[in-house]
């Protein structure tokens, strides 16, 4: 499934630990790790000429995206994964996603956090616009102060039977196979629909219903999945249930909106991704350009 893995680097410790992640993916599932870098005009000094600004690209913050390079390559080498390394210049989001489309790239793992020299695309704001954009999965992974060993044993997938989210399921499952993991299941009752009534009632039901049908495709998939329902706001019940489960991963749907504008909205998507402690695994739903195979 992971054949290709696209890995940003910027030379902070965030794109580092996203580095663990992406060489942890390769080695499982026998993929390449294609490392790039950015090299941002934004993140030198706007006076002077485009001929200076290239100057002080080349000079400035060349030399920091070759070492995150090389970092990356050192490890391939430890870990015996093929790099295939690139530096470009240009606006961060644009450069990612174009080279995504170009080189069929399976998996985007993203470093989020604190911003190094080169390039911006560590910014919540431009996280957020690879995860909305990108045609492949995103793999997000947050700058950690102490940081355990990287492993995805306990998957906690966020699910209201939506397109993106059935979607999402599929690597979940996919991912738990791979690493022999566990997987749980989570659909969140809405509070602001109130505690009780018709419509608290249908939405419980529906839960019931999605759940279900999430335990029938992963049996499918040989895959055991634990139903959990939770009321409350969608990203703060599913941040609460990635503490309590202890989930090394979250996986999640999203730019899939239901009729309800329920759970795998793009919006909560990214309010997990901008404050889950854990690894967050965004999935767009169903491109007819685009396949998983």
């Amino acid at each position: 499934m992971f054949d290709r893995i696209l890995l940003p680097v910027d030379g902070s410790a965030a794109s580092e630990r996203a580095r663990e992640y992406a060489l942890l993916l390769a080695e499982t599932y026998g993929g390449e790790i294609h490392a790039l870098a950015v090299l941002d005009s934004s993140d030198v000094p706007e006076d002077g000429d485009d001929a200076s600004i290239d100057d002080l690209l080349e000079i400035d913050v060349r030399p920091t995206a070759n070492e995150a390079i090389s970092s990356v390559i050192e490890a391939g080498e430890r870990a015996d994964v093929s790099v295939i390394d690139s530096i470009r210049s240009g606006a961060p989001v644009e450069e990612i996603l174009t080279y995504v489309t170009e080189n069929g790239i399976d998996l985007v793992v993203l470093g989020t956090h604190t911003p190094g020299r080169l390039a911006r695309f560590l910014r919540d704001s431009i996280v957020e616009q690879i995860t909305q954009q990108s045609p492949a999965p995103v793999f997000s992974v947050w700058e950690a102060e102490d940081p355990e060993p990287v492993d995805l044993q306990q998957i906690l997938l966020a699910t209201d039977g939506s397109e993106s989210a059935l979607r999402a399921s599929e690597f979940a499952f996919d991912i738990a196979t791979a690493f022999d993991a566990s997987v749980r299941g989570l659909y969140v009752v809405e509070s602001r629909f109130g505690s009780s009534g018709s419509l608290h009632t249908l939405l419980s039901k529906e839960g019931e219903r999605v759940l279900k049908e999430l335990q029938a495709s992963g049996a499918q998939a040989g895959i055991h999945v634990t139903p959990m329902t939770r009321e409350g706001k969608p990203a703060d019940e599913i941040l609460a249930a990635a503490a309590d489960c202890n989930a090394d991963l979250i996986v999640i749907g999203t730019q899939g909106k239901t009729g309800l504008d329920r759970l795998v909205m793009g919006s909560v998507a990214a309010t997990v991704v901008r404050r889950s402690e854990q690894p967050v695994l965004t999935v767009r739903k169903s491109l007819e350009d685009w396949s998983t195979e």
